[in-house]
């Protein structure tokens, strides 16, 4: 898939990554959904941070309720993450209302979520 991904903290606007000891850390910031910022944000990561990782963990815990760019883009990242054969992405404290429309949506069930 590319080379192993060397680590160290890279910011993609209202998305910050770090990469330590083979798990990526992708951090969406409050203002993820401020503006068309966020449009293209998970083909961003993908590109920047192409992996392989033993983990990838998108911390949710300074969010609330995120668009729909949202779910979409951590689907782009489960697709393309768990097809390198890592286990499932994990959501760490997604807001209540986020982790409701994962269900709603049968989502839930691709993701580690741990709640707030």
């Amino acid at each position: 898939m590319g080379m192993p991904d060397s680590g160290g903290k890279s910011s993609l606007r209202a998305i910050g990554t770090d990469v330590f000891d083979g798990v990526m850390s992708i951090t969406v910031g409050k203002d993820f959904d401020s503006g068309n910022v966020h449009q293209d944000w998970a083909q961003q990561v993908q590109v920047m941070r192409p992996g392989p990782f033993g983990k990838v963990v998108i911390d949710c815990s300074a969010c609330g309720l995120l668009s729909s760019t949202f779910f979409a883009g951590i689907m782009q990242l489960h697709m393309f993450y768990t097809g390198q054969g890592i286990p499932p992405i994990v959501l760490d404290r997604p807001d209540p209302r986020i982790v409701k429309n994962l269900q709603l949506l049968r989502l839930h069930t691709y993701f580690t979520i741990i709640p707030r």
